[in-house]
C-alpha cells in the first residue's frame, strides 16, 4: 500500500462522512489530520525499535590518503541515525584486498581523543586499525589512512516519512498496523472509544506478527562451563 491507499483506507475504517482523499497533498480540516495521523503512525511505529530489520542497511566508502575523518555526507549516508557497532566494538571493517580484511577496533570518542589526538599520535600514518565516531556522527580513523583503503559495515538508517502520493512505507508486509494505529488517533480525537478499541487490538496483532519477523533473534551463546 502506498500513502494515499493507506490514507484512503484509514478514512474508511473510521467511517468519515465524505469522500477519501484523491491525494494527499494540500488536504485541510478532517482530510488533513487523517493524513497526518497516517503519517505520525509510520513514523512513530519505526521509531519503536533502532533494531527493525528494515532499519538496517550496509555501507562501504573508500579512505582518502591523508583524510582522517569521514563525515555522514562525505561517504554519502545522509539516511544514517547510528553506526551499527556490535557490544565488544566489532562490526566495522577494512581491507586494501579482501584477502587483507580485518576488524577496526572500536573506542568511545572520549577515550580515542585522549589516546590518539594527543602527541606524535595525531599525525602518525599508516593503515587504519582503530575508529571512534565523534558526537556528529562522523568517523574518525586512527592511524591517518596512508593509502585508499575500503572501509565497510552495517548502520541503522533514520526514521523515513512519506510526502508523495505513491510513497510506499519501508515497513515490509503489515502495511495495515499503519492504519490501526491511525484509527487509534482518529478514535482519540475524536472520543470514540469503539474507533480506538478497534484499533489498538488490531494494531497489537500486526505489532506481535512485525516483531517477531523483523526483529533480531536472540541467540544464546556457548555454555560458560
Amino acid at each position: 500500500m502506498n500513502f494515499l491507499e493507506l490514507v484512503q483506507r484509514l478514512h474508511s475504517e473510521a467511517g468519515i462522512q465524505g469522500a477519501a482523499p484523491a491525494t494527499v497533498i494540500g488536504q485541510t480540516g478532517m482530510n488533513l489530520r487523517v493524513v497526518n495521523w497516517t503519517l505520525t503512525a509510520y513514523e512513530e511505529i519505526q521509531g519503536l525499535h533502532e533494531t527493525w530489520l528494515f532499519r538496517q542497511e550496509e555501507f562501504s566508502f573508500p579512505t582518502i590518503a591523508t583524510v582522517q575523518n569521514y563525515t555522514t555526507a562525505s561517504v554519502s549516508l545522509d539516511d544514517l541515525a547510528a553506526w551499527k557497532i556490535e557490544p565488544d566494538g566489532s562490526g566495522i571493517r577494512i581491507y586494501s584486498a579482501v584477502s587483507d580484511e580485518s576488524d577496526l577496533s572500536y573506542y568511545p570518542w572520549d577515550q580515542f581523543r585522549a589516546i590518539y589526538k594527543f602527541g606524535s599520535f595525531r599525525t602518525q600514518s599508516e593503515r587504519p586499525s582503530e575508529f571512534s565516531i565523534k558526537p556528529d556522527m562522523s568517523m574518525d580513523l586512527w592511524p591517518i589512512p596512508d593509502a585508499v583503503y575500503t572501509v565497510n559495515g552495517e548502520y541503522i538508517k533514520k526514521v523515513q516519512t512519506m510526502t508523495a502520493n505513491d510513497d510506499e512505507p519501508v515497513i515490509p508486509d503489515y502495511h495495515m498496523i499503519i492504519v490501526w494505529r491511525g484509527l487509534m488517533y482518529y478514535g482519540a480525537f475524536e472520543g470514540a472509544n469503539d474507533a480506538y478499541s478497534h484499533g489498538q487490538t488490531e494494531y497489537k496483532k500486526l505489532l506481535a506478527k512485525l516483531t517477531i519477523n523483523q526483529l533480531p533473534k536472540i541467540v544464546w551463546g556457548a555454555p560458560l562451563a
